[in-house]
């Protein structure tokens, strides 16, 4: 018995060793199973966790948490925060596009804030965002908000994945149809004509 046990995983162990090494393959899509479909492609109105997490391969945020649960850059260069707790300022990191090729800047967050922000949009992450009073732009590279009230936790709204930054391009040329549309500056981008498959 454990000489037959023995040899499948060596049989099973030589296969996979054979197709890891076949470059034909490495070429193909990669198609991943799961027992359920993700909702939208929009963070922003995503409250299941699939569908935040396959958004995630198409956008970033302006910051994420590391492994340790640890603030960390990703869009942001550097922040502060006003003594009263009320105004945050972000520096961007220069350069960044996004998959349509327009300029990720402060005017794309402001865009996105805005969106977030508004009650009007009826955006299932919306409570995330209801402190913020405004959004400002004040030069490409720096953006400004302001809270309603203080809120010392603010910055990790600002890390939560549904924070991710869309083209604002994007967003208005698909409007309420941009949960299958992604672009954002993420490693990942749709084909362009094309929708997800659900």
């Amino acid at each position: 018995m454990t000489q037959r046990v023995s040899r499948k995983w060596l049989l099973a162990l030589g296969v996979a060793s054979a197709l890891a090494t076949t470059p034909a393959l490495a070429a193909k899509d990669v198609v991943v199973a799961v027992g359920s479909n993700f909702t939208t492609l929009d963070p922003y109105d995503a409250n299941d966790t699939l569908s935040q997490a396959v958004a995630k391969s198409f956008y970033q945020g302006l910051f994420g948490l590391d492994k340790e649960m640890k603030l960390e850059n990703v869009l942001a260069e550097s922040y502060t925060v006003s003594p009263d707790g009320l105004v945050y300022t972000i520096k961007l990191h220069p350069g960044v596009k996004f998959q349509d090729g327009t300029d990720f800047n402060a005017e794309a967050v402001k865009a996105n804030l805005d969106r977030a922000s508004n009650p009007d949009n009826h955006l299932k992450r919306y409570n995330l965002y209801k402190n913020i009073a405004s959004t400002e732009a004040v030069d490409p590279a720096t953006v400004k908000i302001t809270l309603k009230q203080p809120f010392s936790a603010f910055i990790n709204v600002l890390a939560h994945p549904a924070t991710a930054m869309i083209s604002p391009a994007a967003l208005k040329k698909y409007g309420k149809e941009i949960g299958f549309h992604p672009v954002g500056t993420g490693r990942i981008s749709s084909i362009p004509g094309t929708r997800p498959i659900l």
